[in-house]
């Protein structure tokens, strides 16, 4: 019996198989955690491509408002972006000499270079697909973490 011990204690076989076996979950946990990484960089791509779909409605030829209403960009948001958003915000505002005013119908006084902006912003969840426990959870209501798209345009 001690030599059989002796010897299995000195053999080299199935050496590599037990390190696979420690080494296993690791790579197996940091594919996961890639592929949730990747999902949601997809996700605030698409996000990022929906609030630029609005900026683009926004200086359409024909789509320009007088009043400064361009509230109807929200809905082309949530359009382009096809799936449930937590918020869409739109905002316009002017600008006389690169200082923001409080009314987008303003005008500038004389001398004043003056321009007009208008952005979008879409908030919306993600939730990881592998939690881990609890080590992956968002702060969100059901685990998500919320993932914003922003852009601007200036129409004037």
């Amino acid at each position: 019996m001690r030599r059989a011990l002796t010897r299995l204690g000195r053999s080299r076989r199935g050496g590599a198989a037990a390190e696979m076996a420690l080494i296993a979950p690791v790579l197996g946990s940091l594919l996961f955690v890639g592929m949730d990484l990747a999902l949601a960089f997809w996700q605030k791509l698409q996000l990022e491509q929906a609030a630029q779909r609005g900026v683009e409605l926004a200086v359409a030829p024909g789509t320009t408002t007088t009043n400064g209403d361009y509230s109807y960009l929200s809905t082309e948001v949530q359009t382009a972006y096809g799936k449930p958003v937590k918020s869409v915000t739109v905002t316009n505002w002017l600008e006389c000499n690169g200082v923001r005013q409080a009314s987008w119908s303003s005008f500038c006084p004389a001398g004043q270079t003056f321009a007009r902006y208008v952005s979008v912003q879409v908030q919306a969840d993600y939730v990881p697909w592998y939690s881990f426990g609890g080590v992956m959870k968002g702060t969100g209501s059901n685990g998500a973490y919320v993932l914003t798209g922003d852009a601007a345009v200036r129409l004037q």
